[in-house]
């Protein structure tokens, strides 16, 4: 199991935009109060602090690996090795700059398949709630 782990003022920040972006529930009135009900696990999705630490009691088991997203982002070719490495995949050059090719926030920005429009995120969202 691979477990990336985000830095939770990214959670709040992302999340706060996300509620905003979809208008399926009640939005939060300002990102202070977001950010209190974030705190207090009062979010769609629970408290993100029981939810990191019941992963993170797997930390140490041989098939659990736990990267954070910052260290994914800070170096990518190092992340995708420690990756490789855990999943028992020995990457050629080829294939390591291919992937790196691939992850780029460039590479994904452009790539239309990958990013899925905000209207379509709403209609997808709104349809699973009906």
């Amino acid at each position: 199991c691979i477990y990336v782990m985000r830095n939770p003022r990214d959670v709040i920040t992302s999340g706060y935009h996300f509620w905003k972006m979809v208008k399926i529930i009640r939005e939060p009135e300002s990102f202070e109060e977001y950010s209190e009900r974030f705190l207090q696990g009062n979010v769609l999705y629970g408290s993100w602090f029981d939810h990191v630490h019941k992963w993170l009691q797997m930390k140490g088991k041989e098939n659990f690996l736990v990267i954070s997203y910052d260290e994914l982002q800070q170096d990518i070719q190092a992340s995708v090795e420690t990756l490789s490495h855990f999943l028992g995949k020995k990457l050629s050059p080829e294939e390591l700059n291919a992937v790196l090719k691939n992850v780029s926030f460039k590479t994904m920005r452009d790539n239309k398949i990958a990013i899925i429009p905000y209207h379509l995120i709403s209609l997808r969202i709104k349809a699973k709630v009906s």
